[in-house]
């Protein structure tokens, strides 16, 4: 069990979006993990799924994590961040766009200073999947060549698989990283 967790997170003032979360409990270099969406996790509360990547984190020898996501916005379930990806444009909402695109350069900043970057968005970005083929490859222009990229393993689509997959697919707190493989 983890003790003495400091917790810190970057949230807009309207409590709309949130560009990082971090947990830290030792002087191990920390873990940048990329995910979906976030969830209400903020600067003092945790959810299952940072709960269990601190857990993740911490058996991997890192001494803590730094959380980003391929889309701001924050949501207890994926479909509003989802519809934020594909209809901006329909919608001709340019503040979500311009929102999308500040997103990108905080991850950017992240990955350029990151040590390692575990990527877990799941299936869910299947949705928008050009999106995520963006992230990636906005990840992978600033990624020091030194910072392994890792997963929890792929889903059947191809993915690197969330902390919370479900079924046999389900991720133990004691899972090792994998590197990750666009193959």
């Amino acid at each position: 069990m983890l003790t003495d967790i400091t917790r810190s997170a970057r949230i807009s003032k309207c409590g709309l979006y949130r560009w990082t979360l971090a947990r830290a409990w030792d002087g191990r270099p920390m873990l940048l993990v990329v995910m979906f969406n976030p969830s209400t996790a903020s600067h003092t509360e945790d959810d299952p799924t940072i709960t269990l990547l601190c857990q993740l984190a911490a058996h991997n020898g890192f001494g803590g994590i730094v959380v980003v996501n391929g889309i701001p916005l924050r949501s207890s379930t994926p479909a509003p961040a989802v519809d934020m990806v594909n209809t901006w444009d329909k919608r001709c909402d340019w503040s979500d766009r311009d929102l999308l695109h500040e997103n990108v350069a905080v991850i950017q900043k992240e990955v350029a200073r990151a040590g390692a970057i575990l990527l877990a968005w799941g299936n869910l970005a299947s949705r928008c999947d050009s999106w995520f083929d963006h992230v990636l490859e906005q990840i992978e222009e600033v990624r020091p060549a030194h910072a392994p990229v890792f997963c929890l393993g792929k889903t059947a689509l191809g993915y690197p698989k969330h902390p919370l997959a479900r079924g046999k697919h389900k991720v133990r707190k004691d899972e090792q990283l994998q590197l990750w493989s666009t193959r």
